[in-house]
């Protein structure tokens, strides 16, 4: 699967699970984020650094996913292995 279409099921994924994206370019902020999960008023969000490539993004985003729970979630094989993938380097 191409990196595109990995990270659009990502972002699939992540707005089945209730988790909404915000993409931010965080590169002129004095510490180096990558982005990350935070919770404002009961509702998930994961902000996305727009100035990280694609492969960045994904990796990021996929360890967000991998510790969700994903029970009764079609996730796509290739989808799911990244997930796993991402789990055990934690």
């Amino acid at each position: 699967m191409d990196l595109e279409k990995t990270y659009q099921c990502l972002e699939e994924l992540a707005e089945k699970l209730g988790i909404s994206l915000r993409y931010e370019d965080l590169s002129s902020s004095e510490v180096a984020p990558s982005g990350g999960l935070c919770r404002i008023k009961g509702r998930y969000f994961f902000i996305i650094d727009t100035s990280k490539d694609l492969t960045q993004r994904i990796g990021a985003l996929s360890q967000c996913l991998a510790r969700m729970n994903l029970d009764g979630i079609y996730v796509m094989p290739a989808v799911r292995a990244l997930l796993e993938q991402s789990a055990k380097e934690g």
